[in-house]
């Protein structure tokens, strides 16, 4: 006989009633995940609260009876399903309200491995974050296909013989060029979007400084990325970038914390 069915056996024609609830002020995501793992145990679920719901400490964001042996499994599972992705949404959700007016994307949750990727593409989405440049049909040139095109102007010229009504949206390292040629250059050919991705709040100064005296800055958005850290927002904002593109503080949110207590 294993320990916990020794344990429980004095307990066996029993059931208890037990909440998840909130420990700190958060957003709660993975909602349907945890409900999907509840039903496995078979536990008899009484209340889920809704993905993205406001959390304040106590808020129970779960309620629902079982035997002991299903209340202690519910333990080591459940929160599982809603400690990380809650402390996503939460930390990406602050970095929204930090940035505001300014649009926030999280693009980063692509380099996150197979098996958390859906649960953090939707904490992101249920913080009000975006998880792409732009929603209208697009295609992203990143620094490889850059290099790889031996320059800009190729990389963005094949992407427009494709589809040329369909967004380029151009990643600006300043690598074979200084960054203002490279955005320059971007433009010229036919660039929709240019992400200046080096960090350096000077960089994108100077690509926006040009972009008003060439002329092209209405018909030309700017984002800003690179290891942005949420200390550093107001320092972005003010510079007037259409889009923050945030990665590692977001998805490196610590877990928020819950507690799940049997009341009956």
């Amino acid at each position: 006989m294993e320990l916990r069915e020794f344990l429980f056996k004095p307990l066996q024609d029993r059931s208890y009633s037990f909440a998840i609830r909130a420990r700190e002020n958060g957003i709660l995501s993975g909602a349907a995940r945890m409900q999907e793992l509840a039903m496995e145990l078979g536990l008899e679920v009484i209340s889920v609260a809704q993905e993205g719901a406001l959390l304040v400490p106590g808020t129970p964001v779960f309620v629902a009876r079982g035997d002991a042996e299903m209340v202690t499994r519910a333990e080591e599972t459940l929160m599982g399903a809603i400690g990380k992705p809650s402390g996503v949404a939460t930390a990406a959700a602050d970095i929204v309200k930090k940035a505001s007016p300014v649009k926030v994307v999280c693009g980063a949750w692509k380099k996150i491995s197979q098996a958390t990727k859906g649960e953090l593409r939707q904490a992101v989405m249920s913080s009000g974050a975006g998880l792409r440049m732009t929603e209208e049909p697009f295609v992203y040139l990143d620094k490889n296909y850059i290099r790889m095109f031996g320059g800009v102007a190729a990389a963005v010229g094949r992407a427009k013989l494709f589809d040329p009504d369909r967004l380029a949206v151009v990643q600006l390292r300043g690598e074979a060029q200084s960054i203002v040629e490279e955005a320059r250059t971007a433009v010229e050919a036919g660039a929709g979007i240019l992400m200046v991705d080096t960090g350096i709040l000077a960089d994108f100064k100077a690509v926006k400084a040009a972009a008003a005296t060439d002329g092209w800055r209405k018909s030309v958005k700017l984002a800003f990325a690179g290891g942005v850290t949420p200390e550093e927002l107001s320092n972005i904002v003010v510079l007037g970038p259409d889009i923050i593109d945030v990665g590692r503080a977001i998805l490196d949110a610590p877990l928020l914390d819950f507690g799940l207590d049997v009341e009956g």
